[in-house]
């Protein structure tokens, strides 16, 4: 797959999606969002995938909307219905992506970019890396999900200082209120991205699938509605190929293969 604002590299299960316009700090447009949008159902269809890095090419994670490259003469209405396209199909399913999606921040990530980091299961910030809420700045409201995003961080009390104020937080910070998982040295900021893909892209793809769409709808939904969601994945885990083969691992005292098991029942399918 070829796009003009992306690299999209795939090797041993893990997918590595770099939004690519440096020279902007890879600053959102039109044509990144189309790419994005037209890019994840992709990964979602692709069997060989079992992990997503997200990261941004140079200095940069994303500094949010390339504000040089917007339309000044669009609509209320016209930038209402820009903004339910982004969420729809750009913001919405990069979130409910069932598949580990680690967002490696390697810099700035400002407004729409702090809240794409923000929308991934895991980020991991190089120390130069920082988080702003720009918004209050140029008089906007946050947006990509940061106000669902940030406040279930970080709490609903930081989460108005930062919007409010739009203060930058370096990435010491970020990891001390739970905006990041883990803060590493600049230069291994990739490895150490990949070294947990790699790890977690040994799990079995079914199971950690339901457990991301259980754990988003755990935010929402109550304790009993949750057991019984519980219940019904649970019962499903039960019958799949990765399950029979993660016991006789278990029993052969070896490292499971639950892709290929799914492969494997995949093609005896066939």
């Amino acid at each position: 797959m070829s796009y003009e604002d992306i690299i999209y590299e795939v090797s041993d299960r893990i997918a590595t999606v770099t939004l690519n316009r440096p020279d902007a700090m890879n600053a959102t447009t039109d044509r990144l969002y189309g790419e994005l949008q037209d890019l994840i159902p992709k990964i979602a269809a692709d069997t060989a995938v079992s992990v997503v890095i997200l990261t941004g090419a140079g200095r940069g994670f994303c500094a949010g909307a390339d504000l040089k490259a917007s339309n000044p003469k669009l609509t209320p209405i016209q930038r209402r219905a820009r903004h339910r396209w982004i969420l729809r199909d750009v913001l919405d399913p990069l979130y409910k992506l069932e598949k580990p999606v680690i967002a490696a921040v390697n810099g700035a990530a400002a407004g729409a970019g702090a809240n794409i980091a923000l929308s991934c299961d895991f980020i991991i910030a190089s120390e130069k890396a920082t988080f702003l809420q720009a918004f209050a700045k140029v008089g906007l409201v946050p947006d990509l999900g940061g106000l669902f995003f940030l406040a279930r961080a970080v709490g609903i009390n930081k989460a108005k200082e930062l919007c409010f104020t739009a203060r930058k937080v370096d990435a010491v910070e970020a990891l001390a209120i739970g905006i990041a998982n883990k803060v590493v040295p600049h230069d291994d900021l990739m490895a150490e991205a990949r070294a947990l893909a790699t790890q977690i892209a040994s799990g079995s793809p079914t199971a950690m699938a339901m457990t991301k769409r259980l754990l988003n709808m755990s935010q929402s939904a109550s304790l009993e509605q949750m057991l019984e969601f519980e219940g019904y994945a649970q019962t499903v885990a039960y019958l799949t190929p990765e399950y029979v083969e993660g016991v006789t691992a278990f029993r052969e005292k070896r490292a499971p293969d639950f892709a290929g098991a799914a492969e494997r029942a995949a093609a005896a399918q066939d």
